[in-house]
């Protein structure tokens, strides 16, 4: 998209400047732990295609076996805000775009572009950028871990998927409450699209983030919380979708802890 690559050469370097310097000795040894990376995407951004493909390798494999970037877990949100050009994404939502907008402003600046990935809620770069990725996600996996999150999900059945989400935060003075979220995603959407930048492709979409619902708080200080909850499912979904819970600082947008459930068909 000719706005959004217009701005990426300076955004790349803006927005990455801090990956480098966090990224520790200690961090370049792996991940220790899983790190949720999230794609703020659009069906009318053409520049976005590839950064949606590296997305779908990085969540190929089973998580104990993602070998392109270990132990990431991906999700991508379509925003709305390129629809005007002629192309209104299916995915797309106000509500992932008011999300990417308060990661804009958490970051300084209140920026915002097309394909932007954003690590562990505290670190952002352009979506296509697997270096610069790597050393996000290795210093945020280096973080000392302060949360834990457990999803079980149970059969789906008649339109309905219930889960259970455990989560825990250890006792730290000053520390701010923390949400857990989940998110369903749906995995293997083809859509051939019919104007805007990415006229006449058919485009491949995974992890498209279909509803994100908080289960549950966890207290001020650190604290557990334990949730059951049967999410509606949409008839028009596909079978190919899954799960990811994660616990959320609101008021700073860092990621503590992410879990995932692998989609079902």
């Amino acid at each position: 998209m000719r706005a959004a690559l217009a701005l990426l050469p300076v955004l790349a370097l803006l927005a990455c400047a801090g990956g480098d310097a966090a990224a520790s000795p200690s961090a370049a040894a792996g991940p220790a732990r899983p790190v949720l990376v999230e794609l703020f995407t659009s069906q009318g951004c053409s520049s976005c295609p590839p950064a949606d493909r590296a997305l779908a390798e990085l969540a190929a494999q089973p998580l104990a076996e993602r070998r392109v970037i270990p132990n990431v877990i991906p999700l991508a949100f379509h925003v709305d805000y390129w629809n005007y050009i002629g192309w209104t994404d299916p995915f797309s939502s106000a509500d992932w775009s008011a999300r990417q907008r308060r990661y804009g402003t958490a970051f300084g600046g209140g920026r915002i572009y097309t394909p932007e990935l954003v690590v562990a809620g505290a670190a952002d770069c352009v979506g296509t950028d697997n270096s610069r990725l790597r050393k996000l996600v290795a210093a945020a996996a280096a973080e000392p871990e302060s949360a834990t999150i457990e999803l079980v999900p149970a059969p789906r059945a008649g339109g309905k998927w219930p889960l259970t989400v455990r989560a825990q935060r250890q006792p730290q003075p000053g520390a701010p409450a923390a949400e857990v979220l989940v998110a369903i995603y749906e995995n293997g959407l083809e859509t051939p699209v019919g104007a805007g930048e990415n006229a006449r492709r058919k485009l491949h979409n995974d992890r498209v983030v279909r509803r994100l619902v908080r289960a549950a708080t966890l207290p001020a200080g650190g604290g557990s919380a334990e949730q059951r909850l049967e999410l509606a499912l949409d008839p028009a979904w596909g079978k190919d979708v899954g799960l990811v819970a994660f616990v959320q600082e609101p008021s700073t947008l860092r990621v503590l802890a992410v879990t995932e459930a692998a989609a079902s068909r």
